[in-house]
């Protein structure tokens, strides 16, 4: 990928300072100039992570996609019915989502990449 989110690929997971919130926050931060606040969570709990994703005050900034995405949506992901992972969106490849994956570090995938691996359900947001 000849991209400038290639740079971040490989970067370590680290909960509580660099899982999938903190990446986001980063990324969001360092290429959209956007200031995204943290939040305290256990990042080893699903259902935690499903409640503070879905009860965050900052996801008020940010508005559903109806549309296709756009470099730098937010991308909510889920395994079951609630989001409990974010990503972003990155239109290089075809298109596919940047994240920060426990065991994995920061990895670049495609919906269908995605799907295999178990996340069935991907929600598109883009600041308001």
């Amino acid at each position: 990928m000849q991209h400038w989110a290639a740079n971040y690929i490989g970067d370590e997971w680290r909960a509580g300072e660099h899982d999938c919130w903190g990446f986001f926050r980063r990324v969001q931060r360092e290429r959209f100039g956007r200031e995204i606040p943290p939040f305290d969570v256990d990042a080893f709990n699903r259902l935690a992570c499903a409640r503070a994703v879905r009860d965050n005050p900052e996801r008020l900034n940010w508005q559903p996609v109806a549309g296709a995405p756009e470099e730098g949506d937010a991308v909510l992901l889920a395994h079951a019915r609630h989001p409990s992972h974010v990503g972003i969106w990155i239109g290089a490849d075809g298109g596919g989502v940047l994240h920060c994956v426990e065991g994995d570090g920061v990895v670049f995938q495609t919906k269908k990449s995605l799907a295999a691996c178990g996340w069935g359900r991907l929600e598109f947001y883009r600041h308001a």
